[in-house]
């Protein structure tokens, strides 16, 4: 990617559904352009823009962080991983642990249950779990939705199904496969973008050929996160923040340009009065980045 293309990214990131027009202003490019780069990293596969439907919504409640460290090499133990459907997020890392894992589940037995079943793998020798207590940033998660007394019709569940597969779909296309005038259906969009139901945003092919250093952190303070919070909020790459229970009290995941800025990042933290301790790894190899989730338990048990 060249630097537009980067800064487009950080934009579909933020909003997966914005215009040309608006992200060829935040870019300073000219629509066109803009057209032309982003259809390009989407048709090449560079680029996806989704719809992730928030967990709470679906009843996934149990949110956490799996550190495996295993006896030689992980590749047969990542395939194993890579087929747990509480997965979102695998991926091969330097550091003590070689494997790093995001699940989302219903309940905290079903948690017991991966963590039991990721122990029974031959090479597997240790499972280090971190529960998410509050997520503060994230890219496919924003804040909470009111779940309590929340509608979602049939028609709600086939919006959210489409643009599970294509965050772009435009409001003309959705409304012809689903029966809405075009009207209606950019206010069913809206409402559930707007009410934090799902977040539309982009993700960026992990490939060999990706130029970021993906880097994750994991931070202990002395006293409250608001410190590391502030500092974080000043830094484009981010793209996770959560506190947590376990070993850290926040962990990060964070994109940045050059082994430089991946040092000036990390000392900046670990500089900070409130850190008493910074680990970090770097993401070698992200086999799996799909926040997509089925909706069939929203149809059948209607939502959580």
């Amino acid at each position: 990617m060249n630097e537009l293309d980067q800064s487009l990214l950080r934009q579909l990131q933020k909003d997966g559904r914005a215009s040309f027009s608006d992200l060829a202003k935040s870019v300073g490019s000219s629509r066109a352009a803009v057209a032309v780069r982003v259809n390009y990293l989407i048709n090449s596969g560079q680029v996806r823009v989704v719809a992730a439907v928030h967990p709470r919504v679906l009843g996934l409640s149990v949110l956490g962080h799996l550190a495996v460290k295993v006896s030689s090499d992980a590749g047969e133990t990542l395939r194993s991983i890579d087929a747990l459907d509480s997965a979102v997020y695998v991926s091969e890392t330097t550091g003590p642990y070689q494997i790093v894992i995001e699940v989302r589940m219903a309940t905290m037995g079903e948690l017991y249950e991966v963590v039991a079943k990721i122990r029974s793998l031959p090479d597997v020798v240790e499972v280090n779990v971190l529960v998410y207590e509050h997520i503060i940033r994230s890219l496919f998660l924003g804040e909470e939705p009111a779940v309590d007394g929340l509608s979602l019709d049939g028609t709600d569940i086939d919006i959210m199904t489409i643009l599970q597969r294509d965050g772009r779909s435009g409001f003309a296309e959705i409304a012809a496969s689903v029966g809405l005038s075009m009207s209606a259906c950019r206010t069913r969009v809206l409402r559930l973008i707007d009410t934090n139901i799902m977040r539309v945003g982009a993700i960026a092919s992990r490939s060999d050929g990706f130029e970021s250093i993906i880097f994750g952190s994991g931070v202990t303070l002395s006293g409250d996160a608001s410190e590391v919070i502030e500092l974080l909020s000043g830094i484009d790459g981010v793209e996770f923040v959560a506190r947590t229970v376990g070993r850290y009290s926040l962990v990060v995941t964070i994109a940045v340009d050059s082994q430089s800025a991946y040092n000036q990042i990390v000392h900046s933290i670990r500089n900070l009065k409130s850190v008493l301790h910074l680990d970090s790894w770097i993401h070698t190899s992200i086999l799996r980045e799909r926040y997509e989730k089925s909706l069939d338990r929203l149809v059948s048990d209607g939502p959580s």
